[in-house]
């Protein structure tokens, strides 16, 4: 009888020893690389794919050949949804460092310290633009407030990046849906400013110049975003006989002179050969300054001279002005006091707060962009090979109004006809791609030869697949300016000081038109929110707790019983 109980403790001991070494073999594995590939794996089972990284994150992460530091401002003693942020964000980069070996990241409370410190801290990162959000909660008959600063701070031994993890957005949109926008763009925000500061080449962006186009100062800070990531610069198109095919992407920012028959060819060939397009056209004549000094204005369609251009493209910019009861507000006088006249913010359905009409990486999980007097956009039909994406649409309370027809300042402060806003999904923002066809097959001038011969090119009449953004409002990369000189936010409505989604819009169609495939893709995620609801948690508490309470421990009574029958009948004899 001993010797059988030395043979069990022995072959038990075995089985411990084995699973032992099974355990510690699976944990080096686990953190393990044989070069460049990983001898371990994992499988996402959400159904939103939340814990899988694009392929373009991963290269990039792969391709990493110098230490990359993150400093994540999210911790402490935080309240439990930017708690909830601050473990996806932790979540991510583990996901991360899965692909490479170069990547440190340290969690720091700027709070920590004495109050001298915390202040000089906080000082320091002012001048940083790294502005905290006040978080006020309410306990116990009490209001205390704590700052909160959702940010990233992401460098290398040459450049630094600080990446906001939760983005400006209008007052009206819950913090739930504002921190579920920020956790599906963690893998894009982060992605996006490492593969900046490590990219050994940068795309060229250039600026047309010479045709009344905004002046720099109007789109200084988009500029001022775009120069971490790419070359800007302007284009002459008077100075140049063909576009530059090192010019990646070319933005023609409302133009409010039109183009020559030169210029105009000089953008067919650009398009011809590849080149891509952001379009930000004024289709008509009309902004608030000039409103504003007569009280009444008769806009006007502004001609561009590239109207053969665009029907051939695929689209038209029509006259018709697009009005939305999604809109923001504008001051008007109202009355007038012993210090002057008084205004007030009024809704003004010219200013359309524009939607995004689909899942499209561009427009996925942004806010509405802010549109001034934005026109319809028409498909003509001319070109079936194309692909069409409407990208911003006006709400379910749009219409439109024809030209000519007066826009009545004073009007604005009555109410609407509410029964005349019954058009919905307007498009305001047209994706294309595909291959153009230029309108030029047959009708070469000798002017047109002659910028063909000193520009060293031939003629092409169908370009390769290639893509173009039309958006029918100018105003759409203009950022305001003060009397002084100062440049605002692109986004932040220089009225009602709302900001919105302009900058991301902008942002994103770059990165997309620039390189589909690149780190747009990483915007594909949709992490969806899946909130508690109320109302049949209260209804269905009775069934809810006999589920998770009862119905266990009946369980475990019944394998209890199951158990000791068993081994009664096993071990009777």
């Amino acid at each position: 009888m001993p010797t059988r109980e030395r043979l069990y403790r022995q072959q038990a001991l075995f089985r411990f020893g084995v699973g032992l070494a099974v355990l510690i073999v699976l944990n080096v594995l686990a953190h393990s690389r044989l070069g460049d590939t990983r001898l371990y794996t994992a499988f996402d089972l959400t159904g939103d794919q939340r814990y899988t990284l694009s392929d373009y994150t991963r290269q990039v992460l792969t391709d990493l050949d110098q230490p990359v530091y993150v400093r994540i401002l999210l911790e402490g003693d935080l309240p439990a949804p930017y708690q909830r942020l601050r473990t996806a964000v932790q979540e991510k980069l583990e996901d991360f460092g899965g692909y490479t070996d170069y990547l440190e990241v340290e969690f720091a409370d700027p709070l920590l310290g004495t109050p001298e410190e915390v202040r000089q801290r906080q000082e320091a990162m002012a001048e940083d633009d790294i502005v905290p959000i006040t978080d006020y909660q309410q306990s116990a008959g009490e209001r205390s407030a704590r700052a909160i600063y959702p940010y990233a701070l992401i460098y290398t031994e040459t450049q630094q990046r600080i990446v906001p993890l939760l983005e400006a957005t209008r007052p009206d949109v819950a913090l739930d849906q504002q921190l579920n926008q920020a956790e599906n763009l963690l893998e894009y925000n982060i992605s996006r400013a490492i593969a900046g500061m490590t990219s050994a080449s940068k795309y060229t962006i250039g600026f047309t110049r010479g045709n009344g186009e905004l002046p720099p100062a109007q789109f200084a800070d988009l500029v001022s975003e775009l120069r971490k990531d790419y070359e800007v610069g302007p284009v002459y198109l008077d100075s140049l006989p063909l576009i530059p095919e090192r010019v990646d992407l070319l933005i023609v920012a409302k133009p409010t002179v039109p183009f020559s028959a030169e210029a105009a060819f000089q953008l067919d060939q650009y398009i011809m050969h590849g080149g891509r397009v952001i379009w930000a056209i004024d289709a008509v004549a009309m902004d608030y300054d000039s409103l504003r000094a007569t009280g009444e204005a008769f806009p006007l369609a502004r001609p561009t001279g590239l109207d053969d251009l665009f029907f051939r493209y695929g689209f038209r910019l029509s006259s018709q002005l697009v009005l939305d009861l999604a809109n923001s507000p504008i001051p008007i006088e109202t009355s007038q006091g012993p210090s002057g006249p008084r205004f007030a913010l009024v809704p003004f359905p010219y200013h359309v707060t524009a939607l995004p009409a689909t899942d499209h990486p561009i427009v996925q999980n942004i806010d509405a962009v802010d549109l001034r007097y934005p026109t319809l956009i028409e498909p003509t039909g001319s070109d079936t090979g194309l692909t069409s994406t409407t990208l911003l649409a006006s709400s379910d309370n749009g219409r439109r109004q024809q030209l000519p027809s007066g826009i009545d300042l004073d009007a604005q402060k009555f109410s609407v006809e509410l029964d005349r806003f019954n058009e919905a999904d307007l498009p305001l923002a047209l994706l294309l791609e595909g291959s153009f066809t230029s309108p030029y097959a047959n009708r070469m001038s000798s002017s047109f030869t002659d910028l063909l011969e000193r520009g060293g090119q031939d003629y092409r009449a169908t370009s390769p697949p290639t893509a173009m953004l039309v958006v029918s409002d100018g105003d759409v990369l203009a950022n305001s300016v003060s009397s002084r000189g100062e440049v605002g936010t692109l986004g932040v409505n220089p009225f009602s000081r709302i900001p919105y989604a302009n900058k991301a819009f902008m942002l994103n169609a770059i990165a997309y038109l620039l390189e589909p495939g690149g780190v747009i893709s990483s915007r594909n995620k949709d992490v969806r929110l899946r909130l508690l609801d109320q109302n049949r948690a209260l209804a269905e508490a009775g069934y809810w707790r006999i589920l998770n309470i009862a119905v266990p421990l009946l369980l475990l009574a019944l394998f209890g019983l199951l158990f000791t029958y068993l081994r009664r009948r096993r071990y009777a004899h």
